[in-house]
């Protein structure tokens, strides 16, 4: 194991005041006997905020300040500078008499106490328990102590595939722990999700904390559900909600379970690489002054793509209007935890955000995190809708892994963040040096239509230009993963999307540019062939709406082939109602929903998407033999 360190900086203007405190507090440091769970902590003297600033911006072992503010100017402004740059350090003031620091989120202490031992101790236990994981460790604990399970799982701690002569090979591959780990609701020292008191209730807490919410709430069946979850809160009896039609299924599934009223904002694109991207601000703007009855707004920050919202004035809008807005954080989990990335969703003033932290955090897949900061807040009625969505029998283990992804990012977050950083900026590079691909910048990818709209790019999503190589995004995704081994994120037409997470290594780096390299010195075009440059159909636009989605979906129906008997798109369709959601995968943006009429675009984009031989999948179509078809609304044509 890793030796854990951890840095506490006293801001004092006193040199001999400090050097004394400091060197006490390192003595006390050096007689303490850890365990190996506890960390090393070093005390340093910071002289001045300048210096405490430069330290929370550049030092990624850095947990704690102390301020001095009796020889401190504006001390009140240089603790909350670091606080806006590292929420989750603990800070710590030595006031000066009389003075009145507002609501500064700080620790008192007393700067004539002599008991550097004391102050010590105060620094250490904060510092542990940020470091705790009460989940993890209760679940570890349970774990090695052996127990003989007379409960659910049927597979009773892995029991049943041990020494099975035909599933023992499953056992051996996943591994003891991921069957001993695995344990039911009857173990009450392990809490209950569904009404957490004791170890779950800490965990979430903490991650409350962490994230900058008012309440954090953990899932573990995916961000899908918890937009779903959010969407029964606020729209559980039907009203209108104010959606982006890029946002993710589950919201326009969720539009459809509870009967809302949709008003479809139309997203942006680049024609050129395929990017779909947020919706421009104004018409955000306009939306929400033309529907104010309207009780939800729900946008996508960042996408799939790395591109985000300016979110502050939009939330504000939507707040004087009486609105409340759910973000769809599922992309951006890590966006408090680096000044670069802020401010998130929940900086914004956000209501509701989601987070899968498994897409860029360390989570298992499918866990992922409610976070709610809404005033007016009802925690009892929550807690009823979310039940009515979360399993009885919830995977511990992805539990745990929601609680220690938070421990990281509270503990070390802003230093693996800085080295994604510098993985990304080590690809760009590399990427770039090849003369064949490049990765593109934001002026490469933003939709024209949003331009002055203050969006910004995700650094830790790469998206690489492939149109001078002569090979489609697909045949290079090919490559990689057969002849290289190497598995990316997804692709456009034209484009590949790299995903830099906490898991990048140098070793993966090297791997990546020596395969691009190679497919570089391959590529057809590469030295110097014409390259036509292929561009994006925009989706169809939004077509009028016969009735709600929910209607839609649970009306009669019948099924109408794509195809006409001949060839080309059957006109049958046309001006028929679909009963279903229509999404191509990738992008995954709707071009129905139910409810929606189609038009004759819609069917010719549908019907050319389906026979262009593209890889692009159609969810939502059916199949009659071997024929496309669609579901539509009886009698409504």
């Amino acid at each position: 194991m890793r030796e854990r360190h951890a840095r506490i900086a006293l801001v004092s203007t006193d040199q001999t005041f400090a050097t004394g405190l400091v060197t006490e507090l390192n003595r006390c440091a050096a007689g303490e006997q850890r365990n190996p769970q506890q960390c090393e902590l070093q005390f340093v003297h910071a002289r001045d905020a300048v210096e405490a600033h430069r330290l929370a911006s550049e030092d990624g072992l850095l947990q704690a300040l102390v301020f001095d503010a009796v020889t401190l100017t504006a001390a009140a402004q240089a603790i909350a500078d670091v606080a806006q740059l590292r929420p989750e350090l603990d800070l710590y003031l030595m006031p000066e008499a009389g003075t009145d620091y507002g609501e500064l989120q700080v620790e008192l202490l007393d700067r004539l106490d002599s008991k550097p031992a004391h102050l010590y101790r105060q620094i250490r236990t904060a510092i542990q328990r940020r470091a705790r994981t009460p989940f993890a460790d209760t679940l570890r604990d349970y774990v090695y102590s052996a127990k003989d399970a007379w409960h659910t799982p049927g597979h009773s701690g892995g029991d049943s595939l041990r020494d099975s002569p035909w599933v023992s090979d499953f056992y051996q591959m996943m591994g003891e722990h991921i069957f001993n780990t695995d344990l039911s609701v009857s173990v009450q020292s392990l809490d209950s999700l569904l009404e957490p008191h004791s170890v779950i209730q800490e965990a979430q807490e903490l991650a409350a904390q962490a994230f900058g919410a008012r309440h954090t709430f953990f899932v573990t069946n995916g961000t899908s559900t918890a937009n779903k979850v959010i969407m029964q809160q606020l729209l559980g009896a039907g009203g209108k909600v104010i959606l982006d039609q890029a946002c993710h299924k589950s919201v326009h599934h969720a539009v459809v379970l509870f009967g809302a009223e949709p008003v479809y904002l139309a997203a942006s694109l680049n024609p050129r690489f395929g990017f779909y991207g947020p919706v421009p601000r104004q018409r955000v703007l306009d939306a929400i002054d033309a529907h104010p009855d309207a009780r939800l707004l729900v946008l996508t920050s960042c996408t799939y793509d790395g591109f985000r919202y300016d979110l502050a004035p939009i939330i504000a809008h939507a707040h004087a209007a009486g609105i409340k807005v759910l973000v769809d954080e599922a992309w951006y989990a890590h966006g408090r935890f680096h000044p670069e990335l802020r401010p998130c969703a929940l900086d914004c003033a956000a209501d509701y955000v989601t987070q899968s932290t498994h897409k860029m955090l360390s989570a298992f897949s499918q866990a992922s995190m409610i976070h709610v900061s809404d005033p007016d807040f009802d925690e009892h009625r929550f807690r009823e809708n979310l039940n009515m969505h979360t399993s009885t029998s919830p995977q511990y283990a992805m539990i745990a892994s929601l609680d220690v992804a938070r421990k990281q990012m509270s503990m070390e977050g802003f230093s693996r963040l800085q080295a994604c950083f510098d993985i990304a900026a080590q690809l760009r590079e590399g990427i770039n040096r090849t003369e064949v691909f490049r990765v593109l910048e934001l002026a490469d990818m933003l939709p024209q239509e949003l331009d002055g709209d203050g969006i910004r790019l995700d650094p830790c999503k790469l998206s690489v230009d492939v149109t001078a190589s002569g090979y489609s995004a697909r045949q290079l995704q090919l490559a990689l993963f057969e002849d290289h081994g190497i598995q990316i994120e997804k692709v456009t037409h034209n484009t590949l999307s790299i995903l830099v997470t906490l898991g990048a290594t140098d070793s993966k780096v090297l791997r990546l540019l020596n395969a691009l390299n190679k497919l570089a010195q391959k590529a057809p075009a590469s030295r110097g062939a014409a390259v036509t440059r292929r561009t994006v159909t925009p989706l169809p636009a939004l077509s009028d709406f016969a009735c709600l989605p929910r209607d839609a979906y649970f009306g009669p129906s019948r099924v109408v082939p794509l195809n006409a008997s001949g060839r080309g798109v059957n006109e049958a369709l046309v001006g028929a109602v679909s009963a279903d959601q229509i999404v191509p995968y990738p992008p995954g943006i709707p071009v129905l929903v139910p409810g929606q009429v189609i038009t004759s675009d819609i069917a010719h984009f549908l019907f050319d998407l389906h026979h262009g031989n593209t890889g692009i999948e159609i969810h939502g179509l059916l199949e009659e033999g071997e024929e496309p078809c669609l579901r539509v609304l009886q009698g409504l044509a």
